[in-house]
């Protein structure tokens, strides 16, 4: 028996030493399916300037907006996708402080959705459009970290052109001055936000213009509301998140042409950026500010579709509020007219790309 048991450890051993090659073991199940992408972060941002001048005998005065958005994909800093548009919009006036343009104040296209229209293409060295050049600077910053891409060194050309890149692989795709954009970025990137399960993201935007001529009694007036929208969508369509915002800036003038309004140009925060300084809360029924009744839609339209969300049924209140929520989950918490909220998220979601 001793021998027997041996003979079989003997054997035991030779097995466990033999150089032939182990039959694989099957690979377990977690690990046959691609791994899930790192999470990521999503967030939008955006910078206002805003011009004006007098009027005089030789030229119509202006105001001028220039609201630049940006939405950003970061997988830790690694800037995944990025989305750059500017709504640019201008209303002139006479030195009698009537309003002269635009003729038809609802055409508020912006930069992006111009395209050729634009008309940057015969002025530019590179003979290239403005969509064209956003999207070779879009296309640059993808894989880079977002401190490398606002980091970027520039130089100033003249007055008009003062940050353009001076960068080897945008010396033929990119000439305009990008400061505006760089920060725009780094804002969308400092509100970036976790969020799981996203397979596309767009960004969309919708600008009302308002003018009013200037009367003995009142200044005259022209303003714009850009509000913009990012939305993430998973798989099947749903919202993982949504972002809204909407950049309000005002330029006033007097009965002979000349600019009274804002004190200071420079100051330019969005209605959510201006928390309770926007100063809605003393009208409203529900005691809430604009930030935090658009931060209740925003919490309202996850886990639905786009097309449940902007096909809400609304009322018009009165004719400043033309489009209030008629949804049970909302009664309490979103009392303002949405009409431009529900536009801009829709613009988003006609635009969301692949997130690869």
């Amino acid at each position: 028996m001793k021998k027997l048991l041996t003979l079989l450890v003997a054997a035991m051993v030779l097995a466990g030493c033999s150089s032939a090659p182990a039959t694989p073991s099957a690979t377990p199940a977690e690990t046959e399916t691609p791994a899930a992408t790192a999470e990521l972060k999503v967030g939008t941002g955006s910078v206002t300037s805003l011009s004006t001048a007098d009027a005089t005998a030789d030229k119509e005065g202006q105001v001028q907006f220039n609201t630049t958005f940006a939405t950003v994909v970061l997988e830790g800093d690694v800037i995944k996708h990025v989305s750059i548009d500017t709504a640019q919009n201008t209303g002139k006036f006479g030195t009698d402080g009537a309003i002269t343009a635009p003729e038809d104040p609802t055409l508020t296209p912006t930069k992006k959705e111009k395209k050729e229209a634009y008309g940057m293409a015969s002025a530019s060295e590179i003979g290239k459009e403005w969509f064209e050049q956003i999207a070779a600077l879009e296309e640059y910053a993808v894989g880079k970290t977002v401190a490398e891409v606002v980091g970027m060194k520039t130089y100033a050309k003249d007055d008009k052109h003062p940050a353009v890149p001076e960068v080897e692989e945008l010396k033929t795709s990119v000439t305009m001055s990008v400061g505006d954009y760089l920060k725009a970025i780094q804002v969308a990137a400092d509100n970036a936000v976790a969020v799981e399960n996203v397979a596309k993201v767009g960004t969309g935007s919708v600008t009302s213009l308002s003018v009013a001529d200037a009367t003995a009694d009142k200044d005259g007036q022209i303003q714009a509301n850009t509000t913009f929208a990012v939305v993430a969508l998973d798989a099947d369509g749903k919202i993982v998140y949504t972002s809204i915002d909407t950049a309000q800036n005002t330029g006033k003038f007097s009965t002979a042409g000349a600019i009274t309004g804002p004190e200071d140009p420079t100051l330019t925060p969005t209605k959510k950026e201006k928390k309770e300084a926007y100063g809605m809360l003393a009208a409203s029924e529900i005691k809430k500010e604009w930030f935090e009744q658009i931060a209740a839609l925003e919490a309202y339209a996850v886990g639905k579709t786009v097309a449940d969300v902007v096909g809400m049924k609304t009322f018009a209140k009165d004719d400043k509020h033309p489009a209030v929520p008629e949804v049970e989950e909302l009664k309490t918490s979103v009392t303002m007219s949405v009409g431009d909220y529900l536009k801009a998220l829709e613009v988003a979601s006609n635009n969301a790309v692949e997130i690869k």
